[in-house]
């Protein structure tokens, strides 16, 4: 970013970290989804110098920077509305913290949770 002659890098961690956290104020988001795959695809990613968290990656186009979410959500939510309102979230996180603009930001829904329903790991307990 530059502002009169000077500018400032921001490294990508700090993106990952504000979009991360604007993640916990949106109704019906369960978590990041952080799969077998993702991991592998962090380890090279990592490699080559590209930022991720488990979920969440930035990338650096010709048109400007790009945001991957993949999230896990809670059923009964409407998926529509809170990808518009993730989107509209870190949008003005990034623009109030960092003054940046133009980012496309692109939600993945992974999995939805039933609160109701016991996970795996608690019916494995109670089998033992």
């Amino acid at each position: 970013m530059e502002t009169k002659n000077k500018s400032v890098d921001v490294s990508d961690g700090v993106i990952l970290q504000i979009s991360n956290r604007a993640l916990t104020s949106i109704p019906g988001y369960h978590s990041l989804n952080s799969n077998f795959y993702y991991g592998m695809v962090d380890g090279i990613a990592r490699n080559f110098g590209q930022k991720r968290l488990p979920g969440i990656n930035v990338k650096h186009r010709k048109e400007g920077l790009e945001v991957n979410i993949y999230i896990n959500v809670l059923y009964g939510y409407p998926l529509m509305t809170m990808a518009e309102q993730i989107r509209q979230k870190i949008r003005k996180e990034l623009k109030e913290n960092l003054d940046l603009e133009n980012v496309r930001i692109d939600v993945h829904f992974e999995n939805i949770i039933d609160p109701n329903q016991k996970s795996e790991e608690t019916i494995n307990e109670t089998k033992s």
